[in-house]
């Protein structure tokens, strides 16, 4: 891999602050997605074929909603949870009110996996090594992107799509406009997770053990953060970082601004998913079937 430039490294020898897991939520088989919105968190299961809302209030689940084999990417936008089927190549479409699935959408590449909601669309990675576009106004899909070898995770930033490829050690800028690869940006091995936010475009890399910023206007790496226990899912509430990592038992927390640990905790085996909001990360423990509720003492 070409050398990545100028990059701050900073590594998480600070003191950690406290964090704690408010609650244990028993779950089927096999969480991974997670996803926050209309007061819920939302859970895929990989395993039990189905969506699972709780509620924060009370840390339990209220619904449980059949979807589709093999759901595992989720996410929240146009009042509607949407939940990615990796097994039969289509999107479900679950209403908030009726904790029903509304509309199931096919899709024409295989392995249906990462999602996240923005600019009027519904982004969609494929294993295939594709993005697709659905319309949430048609429950259609509108485009068929191509997206570099197994892409995994994405995320709506900055007036475009970001999308990781796993197996090329990169990210793909997604140009909405014109449904368009317009920039490709090496990181280090095994690129997962990503979230944009207004500090930038944070890649969490599972192989390299780390999360690099990137440069929202230019795409170019400005920074490094050391993680261990191989990072897959990150998450943030607009001043920390949330970074769940797969190879281990735990979640870190990052201040955006100093790239410090600000809190450790041990959730459950192989955590995944994550999603922040509010101060307080729900986290999908695929290993063990189970979810966390974390928050600072």
């Amino acid at each position: 891999m070409r050398a990545l430039g100028a990059v701050v490294a900073v590594g998480l020898a600070a003191t950690p602050g406290a964090l704690r897991v408010g609650a244990t939520i028993q779950t089927p088989a096999q969480p991974i997605g997670v996803a926050v919105g209309a007061g819920s968190a939302w859970i895929a299961s990989y395993g039990s074929g189905g969506l699972l809302r709780i509620a924060p209030r009370t840390n339990r689940i209220v619904a449980r909603i059949k979807t589709g084999r093999g759901p595992i990417g989720v996410a929240y936008g146009a009042g509607s949870v949407w939940v990615a089927n990796f097994e039969e190549r289509t999107i479900s479409r679950v209403d908030t009110g009726s904790n029903r699935a509304v509309a199931k959408i096919p899709v024409t590449a295989r392995g249906p996996e990462g999602m996240a909601y923005g600019e009027g669309a519904l982004w969609v990675s494929c294993k295939a090594g594709k993005v697709v576009r659905i319309d949430p106004a048609s429950n259609r899909q509108v485009a068929l992107i191509p997206a570099g070898p197994e892409p995994r995770y994405l995320t709506v930033a900055a007036g475009a799509v970001w999308v990781t490829s796993y197996d090329s050690a990169s990210v793909r800028r997604i140009d909405p406009s014109s449904n368009t690869v317009v920039q490709t940006i090496a990181v280090e091995p095994g690129p997962q997770g990503i979230v944009g936010d207004r500090r930038g475009i944070w890649v969490a890399s599972y192989l390299g053990g780390s999360v690099q910023r990137l440069d929202a206007r230019t795409g170019k790496v400005v920074g490094r953060i050391s993680i261990p226990d191989a990072p897959e899912g990150i998450a943030s509430d607009g001043t920390f970082l949330w970074v769940a990592g797969n190879g281990g038992s735990g979640v870190d927390r990052i201040d955006e601004r100093s790239g410090r640990l600000a809190g450790r905790v041990h959730t459950g085996l192989e955590p995944r998913g994550i999603a922040a909001a509010g101060g307080v990360a729900w986290v999908a423990n695929s290993g063990e079937a189970t979810v966390s509720r974390v928050v600072a003492q």
